[in-house]
């Protein structure tokens, strides 16, 4: 047996830098995973945030101040720390028959049995999200309130 092949067969049975190698197989998906679920943490944050703006804007509707008014407090409130530049909020006003919410009708028509037309608020709040990994998502949240 040669010089070489002893040099060969020690290295066979040598177990350094096993642990190194390993690692360098499992790190690429163990970074990947870590960036991934940062990036569902993220974009659910950011679904929660818009939710909040949207709340808020809810509790003003209410009162029925004007859709101005409510895209003012919506614009005040926008939580995200980039503002209105990356958060679309649009507030709708409307009236629709109570038992007929989906369908608009003009604030002046009488609904079935004589009853008034309820007043509704249509609120929407839509941001572009771009993770680490994922691609750029688009977070849409919608309320509506019925203020009469």
């Amino acid at each position: 047996m040669g010089e070489t092949e002893k040099a060969f067969g020690i290295l066979a049975v040598s177990e350094s830098g096993v642990a190194a190698v390993e690692f360098s197989l499992i790190a690429p998906i163990l970074i990947a995973s870590v960036l991934t679920m940062a990036d569902l943490g993220f974009a659910i944050h950011e679904r929660f945030e818009i939710d909040q703006v949207l709340r808020n804007g809810a509790q003003r509707a209410v009162t029925d101040p004007g859709a101005a008014k409510v895209a003012a407090v919506l614009k005040l409130v926008d939580a995200t720390s980039e503002g209105q530049s990356s958060t679309d909020f649009t507030v709708n006003r409307f009236c629709a028959c109570a038992d007929t919410p989906g369908t608009e009708t003009t604030c002046s028509t009488t609904c079935a049995g004589d009853n008034p037309t309820s007043i509704f608020y249509s609120l929407t709040g839509t941001k572009s999200f771009s993770g680490f990994l994922l691609p750029v998502q688009t977070v849409k949240r919608a309320s509506v309130v019925q203020v009469r």
